[in-house]
């Protein structure tokens, strides 16, 4: 009775072993083990379920190691599926038949790195893995300003701005001059931590009696961490003022055609003088030839000291006149 019966529990843990080893092997759970994605866009947990041969699952449940109080973020059971905000099944139609079970973020933020884990229940067996979730953040591209807005005058120092936001670390700001000069050590950098746990980056750029002649075009790039250019942004200093100032446009306008008008009216006024001149010289050369043939008729048809002493007397009336 002592050997049946120990013979009989052997069968039964023999058989339970095997049974284990069975469901081990028979279902597998194949997902990536790491991931890594970015802030504002989608990330894909992605696992399949393997078998060799056809099975019905049962139950899926994705929940964070760690999370609170570990509440399933995606969960399907009994022919339902229950999901918190933001957390879905990448099939979008997807049923028990189907063996992809992968998880989609549709907005990823920094606060959802960490451990993921993935549990299946099947008809033929069940199966677990976890994913880590890292998530970066990149720097929009930078916006530039400067102090003063607009309307600048030659040889007056202008203060130029470039910020950004989003990175998740601590990030560079490079500052280049038109020319290609890097002027970053002449600028000043501030980072701060904003509410979303993101950092937002300010640098400023001053440069000293800025003039037509000089760099008046600068850009700036923003770099992660690691030295990445994420963002590039250009500003040119407005020495000419905006179409908005009229009485600043109206100033320029003036200044522009005064000075032709100027240098046009200064050749007219010199040329009339010219002119005037000439004529009164022309006059006086008319003047005289035409005294010239009468005092040489007089002297040649006159003869006599009386006629004679009368050409004279006219002649000098004449010049009197």
């Amino acid at each position: 009775m002592t050997s049946a019966t120990s013979f009989l529990f052997f069968a039964i843990h023999l058989a339970c072993i095997s049974t284990g080893n069975s469901s081990e092997t028979f279902v597998k759970l194949e997902c990536e083990e790491e991931y890594h994605g970015v802030y504002g866009q989608q990330s894909l947990l992605q696992c399949i379920v393997k078998a060799v041969q056809n099975v019905t699952i049962l139950t899926v449940t994705w929940k964070r190691v760690g999370g609170d109080g570990d509440a399933p973020l995606l969960e399907y059971h009994k022919h339902a599926n229950a999901s918190t905000l933001g957390f879905k099944f990448a099939e979008p139609s997807w049923n028990k038949d189907n063996m992809n079970v992968s998880l989609w973020l549709t907005n990823t933020k920094m606060a959802d790195k960490g451990e993921y884990e993935c549990m299946v229940r099947t008809d033929s067996g069940d199966a677990t893995a976890t994913i880590s979730l890292s998530v970066t953040a990149m720097y929009k591209s930078p916006t530039m300003s400067s102090s003063p807005e607009n309307c600048i005058k030659q040889n007056t120092d202008v203060t130029i701005f470039c910020n950004s936001t989003g990175g998740h670390q601590t990030g560079l700001i490079w500052w280049f001059d038109e020319f290609g000069a890097n002027c970053t050590g002449s600028a000043e950098l501030v980072a701060k931590k904003t509410d979303d746990t993101l950092f937002s980056l300010s640098s400023k750029l001053t440069v000293l009696k800025a003039t037509y002649s000089g760099s008046t075009n600068y850009s700036c790039t923003v770099h992660n961490t690691n030295g990445v250019q994420e963002g590039k942004a250009s500003f040119e200093i407005p020495f000419v003022c905006s179409a908005g100032s009229k009485d600043d446009f109206a100033s320029d306008s003036t200044t522009q055609w005064l000075a032709p008008v100027g240098v046009i009216g200064s050749l007219v006024i010199g040329l009339l003088a010219a002119l005037l001149i000439f004529k009164r010289r022309s006059v006086q050369r008319a003047r005289r030839q035409s005294t010239f043939p009468l005092m040489t008729h007089l002297w040649s048809s006159r003869t006599s000291e009386p006629y004679l002493n009368l050409t004279v007397d006219y002649i000098n009336e004449d010049w009197k006149l």
